[in-house]
């Protein structure tokens, strides 16, 4: 009987290391295949419908920051944050934001590299380029009321060249 014992003894002793031994792979595996928790430095992608490059979500400015700025600089590099005004109805190759003076500032694409799309006037947006005063001829002033719908009696109103807050974007993010 104390031989029955003995042998009971190792074997349960074999099988214990072995349960242990399986219970430690199975936790490495979990601890292998688990998805790691990372902490997030610095700066992120904005999250929306992206057109042209994306757009970190560091140093943005709403447009009334933007607009006092600008009195200092007449060029800039920066990241405005507004709402859409206009956009051209031909191919979306640019589009308007109101300011809080009551002016509109046209934002172009870097090389016409990108369009946006025509129904998202009214959208919040995000855009990261080049802001500068620029002056607009007679001829451009006509074309971008053309591409909004101007009717041909607004379009022949236009007789003066005009200094314009004009934005030439690298990325637009429509949030």
């Amino acid at each position: 009987m104390l031989r029955k014992f003995i042998i009971f003894v190792d074997y349960f002793e074999n099988m214990k290391n072995l349960y242990i031994y399986i219970l430690l792979v199975s936790v490495g595996f979990v601890a292998c295949n688990s998805p790691q928790k990372t902490e997030l430095h610095g700066p992120q992608t904005i999250k929306g419908m992206v057109y042209g490059d994306s757009v970190l979500d560091n140093n943005i400015r709403d447009v009334d920051a933007m607009l006092a700025v600008m009195q200092k600089n007449p060029s800039m590099k920066l990241k405005v944050k507004g709402v859409i005004d206009d956009v051209c109805k031909d191919k979306g190759c640019w589009l308007t934001m109101k300011l809080p003076n009551g002016e509109t500032m046209r934002v172009t694409f870097k090389d016409y590299g990108f369009f946006v799309p025509k129904d998202i006037k009214g959208k919040e947006i995000v855009i990261e380029g080049i802001a500068k005063i620029d002056s607009i001829s007679i001829e451009m002033q006509r074309h971008y009321a053309k591409d909004s719908g101007s009717s041909k009696e607004e379009i022949a109103k236009i007789t003066t060249a005009k200094q314009q807050l004009a934005f030439e974007a690298k990325g637009v993010v429509i949030l």
